[in-house]
Order: structure tokens, then C-alpha cells, then sequence
């Protein structure tokens, strides 16, 4: 028979982990256009000024190596969400004036029932003059 050794546990020492010191971001190599797409997006006002600054930063961030795609891209991302917003809304405005001189809804521009349908229906005037 041959001798076979049975492999016996070995006793592993416990590692000693070692307080690393967590690198910091270098704020210095961050895109400041990357910032300003993503401020000017968060502020809704800017949303074009947002998307032009992504494009232009995202442009700049393939040349140059710094850090702040992802802000650029969310930037971008809210910055064209606020466009499609406001065009979704203006859309839907002139659609609704368009239904309402139309007659289509019943309310003729002029008529009684298009300011009782401004005013708040049946009797709920603010002067109670009608």
C-alpha cells in the first residue's frame, strides 16, 4: 500500500488589515464644463445652455483625459428631458386653444359658457355678479 499523507490543516495567522488612507478626488483634473451642464440642467432654466455645454464637454473629456463624464452625461440627460418637457407643453397648449376656437369642445370663444368654463363653473364666481 502506498503511503498517503493526509494533508492536515495548517494554521492561517489572522492578516492585520492596515488602515489604508482612501485616495481623494483631485477636483483639479474635473472638467468645469461638466459642471456647468449639469448646474445649468438642475436649474431648469438652462436646459440649452446644459446641452450645449454636455456636447462641448463630452468633446473635450476624449482629448484631454480629465474626470466628470458622468456629470456631463447627466447634464445632458436632464437637460434634454426639460426640452421635451416644454415642447410636450407648448403642444399641448396649442392644441387645447385650438380645440376651444374650434367649438369643438362646446365652449365658443366669447360666449357665456367660455367664461363660466374660466371662472370656475356654476356659481363659484369669486364676485357673484352674473
Amino acid at each position: 500500500m502506498a503511503d498517503k499523507k493526509e494533508s492536515e490543516p495548517v494554521a492561517q495567522e489572522p492578516e492585520v488589515s492596515t488602515p489604508q488612507q482612501k485616495e481623494k478626488f483631485d477636483f483639479t483634473r474635473l472638467n468645469t464644463l461638466a459642471v456647468v451642464s449639469l448646474a445649468a440642467a438642475i436649474s431648469g432654466v438652462g436646459a440649452l445652455i446644459a446641452v450645449i455645454t454636455g456636447h462641448v464637454s463630452l468633446a473635450q473629456l476624449k482629448r484631454s483625459g480629465e474626470s466628470g463624464r458622468g456629470l456631463a452625461i447627466a447634464g445632458l440627460v436632464v437637460g434634454y428631458l426639460h426640452i421635451a418637457f416644454w415642447i410636450i407643453f407648448v403642444a399641448l397648449g396649442v392644441i387645447s386653444k385650438a380645440l376651444i376656437y374650434s367649438g369643438v369642445l362646446g365652449l365658443q370663444p366669447g360666449g357665456p359658457e367660455f367664461f363660466e368654463f374660466q371662472r370656475g363653473f356654476d356659481g363659484m364666481h369669486m364676485w357673484r355678479d352674473r
